[in-house]
């Protein structure tokens, strides 16, 4: 069973925005990069998952190669440390796409 987690997308969600929003302003504009507790928790977009969790950042690493040589997922985001919450335990993750 595959579980789409919530906190992880705040990365990818600001990065996005903010080149979505450095190519649409005009070259007078500011843009600021606003970060705050609601941004933390957007939701994953659509098809991305969690790995299984490792108990350190090697293992994690030596899990995303695999997963990178074995060729059965679309994308891959790197390994990252998740605080945990009351769905998933304290570890390191990366994101799975999975269209």
């Amino acid at each position: 069973m595959k579980i789409r987690h919530l906190p992880a997308a705040a990365l990818l969600a600001t990065a996005l925005g903010a080149t979505a929003l450095a190519g649409a302003a005009p070259a007078s504009a500011s843009i600021t990069h606003q970060t705050s507790a609601t941004s933390a928790l957007a939701p994953l977009p659509p098809d991305w998952y969690y790995s299984g969790r490792y108990e350190t950042m090697a293992d994690c690493r030596i899990g995303f190669q695999d997963a990178a040589e074995n060729g059965e997922f679309t994308g891959l985001a790197g390994c990252r440390y998740y605080a945990g919450d009351r769905y998933r335990r304290a570890g390191y993750y990366f994101l799975m796409y999975i269209p």
